[in-house]
């Protein structure tokens, strides 16, 4: 296989700054007045501060675009790939992708969008560092250092996804060709790196990303997630939805976790669990805002995001594609007794029904449509405003796509603990934060062990992934790192009694046409 791919963009410097125009703040009139942004000079879109923010702005948007976090890279195309619903009625992509024909006219040109568009938002990541390096007393230190961070950050985060989506599996060997790593601006042919080169690159971005966000603000005010006041920069609040420091930390310990370090892994991730201030920030879900609030409900659990993507139209997502009113060939259903079902979602194989679950009361429903009955999916399910009659006031979760958050930590502190006792342990810790028994208090941590060993362990995280990650793309990843080699030994998805045992491809090839 020829092992060189070029990264495509829009064709150069001039295309990346399409992210970038004036559009982003003007109104249509006043845009009319000002050079059309693709074909702005880097000296005209970075001759003042906003020219920066302006442009990280455009990057954080692309990160919600429908190709990344908006849709594909996360409740789409990954949980279709999962699988995790019925097709039967869908369009053909949707059947594509969920059968995992990976390389047919319907689902290739999907995964070539998400490939595209990483490459496309990576160029213009390493674009602004550049000009960060170059600009002339526009920003201040702390600015200057906080922009870079972040950009090193979403540099890490898009490389480090398309190494976890389309490189090899990290078991069968780190040297392996996996991705091109692109750190430039300029436009010219990658070679692939292997599993471990593009790990290490990964690994020094964030290193690089924490030293220059040691002073982000989030470290002592926390998330910021409100409006400024006064003179103070809203570039640096809303920390929960940019790059921040804590939002690197976790990144790192998704990073070492990935090529099985479990000692640098469960370093990174205690940094943050055992940290009191941390845990004091990033809360578990308060279920007296989550299960008593019927208004406006945290069904994301916004509390413990370390990062998430803005989606402007996140309240689309639950009546395009979740809701019973759907379009029947878009609409995104599991089979019928996948969630409360024998041995669904919420029938756990030792403890039975498990509806008590924060994420089962808070996040489905009851309803019924063409070809499925049963539950709807209601995470992204639009909330009420505070204020009614204002259309620009919002809880600013209602918007949020989560990322990175708090519970990932847990789960990778289980997959590096070596005794079955410890991975139980990690298991009921992040089970109690879902509201969930304490099983350790109730004296079961030797028979959940036993049965841990056993190799029924691989079955219980399995079903805790799958409650968690639903419609965040994360529980394709945890398959292909886990569950195909894992305890458990090959792949049957959760519900399988319904007769939903097909394996999961977990191996997508690199897009045809990136090939050189």
């Amino acid at each position: 296989m020829n092992t060189k791919y070029m990264n495509k963009v829009l064709g150069g410097i001039t295309a990346c700054l399409l992210f970038f125009g004036a559009c982003f703040f003007a109104s249509c009139d006043d845009y009319l007045d000002v050079t059309p942004s693709d074909k702005q000079t880097a000296a005209q879109v970075f001759a003042s501060k906003e020219g920066f923010y302006t442009a990280a702005n455009g990057i954080y948007d692309a990160l919600a675009s429908d190709e990344l976090y908006g849709k594909q890279m996360t409740w789409e195309a990954m949980d279709l790939m999962a699988p995790s619903y019925v097709t039967t009625y869908c369009s053909q992509y949707m059947k594509s992708l969920s059968a995992n024909n990976y390389t047919d006219a319907y689902a290739a040109p999907i995964l070539s969008s998400i490939w595209k568009k990483a490459y496309e938002v990576i160029m213009n990541a390493n674009l602004l560092i550049d000009q960060v390096d170059q600009q002339q007393g526009k920003l201040t230190a702390t600015e200057a250092n906080c922009l870079k961070g972040e950009m090193l950050a979403v540099r890490a985060f898009l490389h480090l996804d398309m190494l976890r989506l389309f490189g090899p599996v990290p078991q069968l060997g780190l040297d392996k060709p996996a991705i091109p790593y692109n750190n430039s601006s300029d436009v010219f042919v990658h070679d692939l790196v292997t599993v471990a080169e593009a790990d290490s690159l990964i690994i020094r971005d964030l290193d690089e990303a924490e030293e220059l966000l040691k002073n982000d603000p989030i470290i002592e005010n926390g998330p910021m997630m409100s409006p400024a006041t006064g003179t103070e920069s809203v570039q640096l609040r809303y920390r929960q939805y940019r790059m921040n420091y804590y939002a690197v930390i976790a990144l790192k310990a998704r990073a070492y976790n990935w090529i099985c370090d479990a000692e640098n892994a469960m370093a990174q991730a205690k940094r943050l669990i055992d940290d009191p201030k941390v845990q004091q920030m990033f809360p578990p879900v308060d279920p007296n805002k989550l299960l008593a609030n019927s208004s406006n409900p945290d069904r994301v659990f916004s509390s413990e995001v370390f990062m998430g993507a803005y989606d402007k139209d996140r309240d689309q997502v639950y009546s395009l594609y979740f809701a019973s009113t759907a379009p029947v060939s878009q609409r995104l259903q599991p089979l019928s007794t996948y969630v409360t079902g024998n041995l669904g979602l919420f029938s756990h194989l030792l403890l039975g029904s498990e509806t008590s679950d924060y994420r089962f009361q808070s996040q489905w429903e009851m309803a019924s449509g063409l070809g499925a009955t049963g539950y709807s999916f209601i995470k992204f399910k639009p909330i009420d405003r505070p204020d009614p009659l204002d259309e620009d006031s919002e809880y600013y979760y209602a918007k949020m796509i989560p990322l990175i958050t708090m519970q990932e930590m847990y789960y990778i502190m289980l997959e590096s603990s070596s005794s079955d006792m410890d991975k139980f342990s990690w298991y009921n810790k992040a089970r109690v934060r879902r509201g969930l028994p304490d099983l350790e208090a109730m004296g079961m941590g030797a028979t959940f062990a036993m049965y841990w060993g056993y190799g029924y362990g691989g079955y219980f995280y399995d079903q805790e992934v799958r409650r968690e990650t639903w419609g965040l793309g994360q529980y394709f990843f945890y398959a292909k790192h886990n569950q195909f080699y894992g305890e458990y030994g090959s792949y049957t998805p959760m519900g399988s009694g319904s007769g939903n045992s097909n394996p999961i491809n977990i191996q997508p090839s690199l897009p045809a046409d990136e090939m050189k």
